[in-house]
């Protein structure tokens, strides 16, 4: 067997996680055997992304992302079209694709997990141009992106008191949703673009949505008392939350969103992409490495689906 050549791409400033201790399990945990390796380090914005994409040009079979969505995202979009694949080992506050893609959250068993992964491909999204892989929106979890990026500490817990500083201030938008079908107004608390299923820490905001379907799963949040909280967050955590009567889904390949606002998220990470967005799918232009375990799961899902 021919060790596959890898790159492994660590933000040091991703997570909680030492980055040395990091480098310590991918020496002691990944086969050099099977896996030919070498290691970098990002020093800024977009870093992730030159890298990947050198990585690629020079021929690597694999480009490994150590970090959080925001370097998920960055990796990602250098290997876009290419045929080198993505791989993750998540250490960043939520983790939404790897932890959609049934990656470990223990760094020491996510590593050990490619020595028995397979490539898979996935789709692309794109929000005015700009890739995202897993989740993007508008509205108040956009918002809460901006704040969070602002906060001095990560983690959780930052994330949950950015959510709960902003609730009683905020107030829902209206947006204009122009699909192929036609054109429609919303009032929302915020609209979710899923490629993947989760926001991140097992939180679901599109249980049914899959990475290879060609389709974004439009999640449209009304504003609910906030007396119903405790019961919508059960939802969200449990897979329920398209059974929620302040939950509006509908599917689509390509769609535009106007607002008044100019800010968004892509992968959790802030951006102002204007008032008019469009959102495009490039189908099954990411190669990834995913468990075996989660693609079996796939097919059985897909199989099962034939019957219905």
């Amino acid at each position: 067997m021919i060790a596959k050549r890898t790159l492994i791409i660590i933000n040091p400033i991703s997570g909680t996680q030492n980055k040395a201790f990091i480098e310590r399990l991918i020496e002691t945990y990944l086969p050099e055997d099977q896996f030919n390796y070498a290691i970098e380090f990002t020093v800024g914005p977009t870093h992730a992304t030159d890298l990947a994409a050198a990585a690629a040009k020079d021929g690597f079979d694999l480009v490994i992302a150590v970090g959080g969505d925001g370097t998920v995202n960055e990796t990602a979009t250098g290997l876009i079209g290419t045929n080198t694949a993505l791989g993750i080992i998540p250490i960043g506050s939520g983790n939404g694709l790897g932890r959609h893609l049934q990656i470990s959250m223990n760094p020491s068993k996510a590593i050990k997990t490619f020595s028995e992964s397979e490539v898979m491909k996935i789709d692309v999204c794109t929000a005015n141009g700009r890739p995202f892989f897993n989740v993007a929106g508008v509205g108040y979890d956009a918002l809460i992106a901006h704040k969070f990026a602002q906060m001095e500490s990560r983690g959780f817990s930052t994330y949950i008191y950015s959510v709960l500083n902003q609730w009683f201030k905020y107030k829902p938008k209206k947006y204009t949703i122009s699909t192929e079908e036609g054109k429609f107004k919303k009032r929302a608390l915020m609209i979710s673009m899923a490629n993947g299923s989760q926001f991140g820490n097992n939180a679901w905001i599109a249980p049914n949505a899959r990475l290879d379907d060609g389709l974004i799963d439009v999640c449209m949040l009304t504003k609910f008392h906030t007396l119903a909280a405790p019961a919508l967050a059960f939802q969200l955590f449990n897979k329920t939350i398209d059974d929620s009567k302040y939950l509006e889904t509908f599917r689509s390949a390509h769609f535009t969103v106007k607002q008044k606002s100019k800010i968004a998220h892509l992968d959790g990470e802030p951006f102002k992409l204007g008032k008019k967005i469009e959102f495009k799918v490039l189908p099954k232009a990411l190669n990834i490495f995913v468990p075996k375990a989660f693609l079996h799961e796939l097919h059985t899902e897909y199989s099962l689906s034939k019957f219905e």
